[in-house]
């Protein structure tokens, strides 16, 4: 079983602290994503488990086997780059099966490895051609095979997309979800985009400076984040976050209750997200039209508020509004999110 465990995982370069104190167990056959800010620690991490950092302390486990002490040969790993550090010279047959060739693999288990890979990823009528005659997305899908032809126990990917432009990265984000379907394996994902986290995982890893905020399923990082980091960090647009008075039970926005919260008395965030503001004629929130876009389907008001807070707003793409128009909003009360001082979430 292709288990991955990290245990009280700490990495420093000298004074500077990179990864803080890492703890997580990910299941046999499950897409694990690390997201976070550039600089948070999610690239450092995933080199540690593939080997290419050592780890300051900690362990880490593969199957159950200890590996934090071994070559990156020994650990049962392959791993995926945001380059795709082709070599050159060789045609797509030989990037594939290069690593097994150079491992001392029979020829015969080579061929029928490479002859699987490019059956699965698609490259079969494009074996005898040079990296420089391949797209950006064909030359990934050859570094995704050169991984899957050693057959590891966990792949790990490092921003693999960041390259390609937006709609080749939306394909290969599908492409890649069609492989972990089909082959089943142990992944590890690192993006700093929140869409492929969201697309991509059975349960994100959402980082921030080298700490863990929060590691739940997309559903429970949207619905229920545990601070207003991971509330900002995951969905798009972004939730917008408001100064509002908790009174009693009720959450009120200038003059108007929007909510229901325990958070006791005294100034509070609420978090509303774009997609949950609705059109509502007698709506609690009010504003002035800053800013309107229009996208086709969809549409972002962005409104400031009688004191001067501002919020957008993802309404249908057959509104029309122009700057100066006034715009009221409703919200359901279950779609509030509370926040404390601390930026911490409050219980309903």
């Amino acid at each position: 079983m292709a288990t991955l465990e990290l245990k009280g995982i700490k990495k420093s370069f000298g004074d500077v602290n990179v990864i803080r104190d890492m703890n997580l167990d990910v299941n046999d056959g499950e897409l694990i994503v690390f997201v976070g800010p550039s600089g948070c620690g999610k690239s450092t991490m995933l080199r540690m488990i593939a080997g290419l950092e050592t780890v300051s302390q900690g362990q880490i486990a593969i199957g159950g086997r200890r590996v934090d002490h071994l070559p990156p040969t020994d650990r049962g790993i392959a791993m995926v780059f945001q380059s795709y550090a082709l070599y050159p010279h060789k045609d797509v047959r030989g990037n594939l099966g290069f690593a097994l060739k150079h491992a001392g693999v029979a020829q015969a288990e080579i061929d029928e490895r490479v002859n699987a890979a490019s059956d699965i990823l698609g490259l079969s009528d494009m074996m005898e051609r040079k990296p420089r005659e391949l797209s950006g997305g064909q030359r990934q899908r050859v570094a995704i095979g050169r991984a899957i032809v050693r057959e590891p126990d966990v792949f790990l990917f490092d921003e693999p997309l960041s390259n390609l432009d937006a709609a080749l990265r939306v394909h290969m984000r599908v492409e890649i979800l069609k492989l972990h379907q089909r082959l089943g394996n142990t992944m590890v994902y690192v993006t700093h985009d929140q869409v492929e986290a969201m697309t991509l995982a059975d349960r994100i890893v959402v980082f921030r400076d080298g700490i863990v905020e929060q590691v739940g399923t997309p559903l429970e990082l949207y619905r229920k984040p545990v601070n207003t980091f991971v509330a900002g960090f995951i969905g798009s647009p972004a939730m917008n976050f408001l100064e509002a008075d908790a009174q009693g039970s009720s959450i009120r926005l200038g003059q108007s209750d929007i909510c229901t919260s325990n958070a006791g008395n005294g100034r509070v965030k609420l978090g509303l997200r774009p997609e949950h503001l609705m059109l509502e004629e007698n709506g609690p929130i009010e504003g002035t039209v800053s800013v309107f876009e229009h996208l086709g389907g969809e549409s972002f008001v962005h409104l400031t508020l009688p004191d001067q807070q501002t919020l957008v707003a993802k309404l249908d793409g057959e509104l029309s509004f122009k700057p100066g128009d006034t715009c009221r909003l409703g919200i359901r009360p279950d779609h509030c999110h509370v926040f404390d001082r601390n930026d911490m979430r409050v219980a309903a």
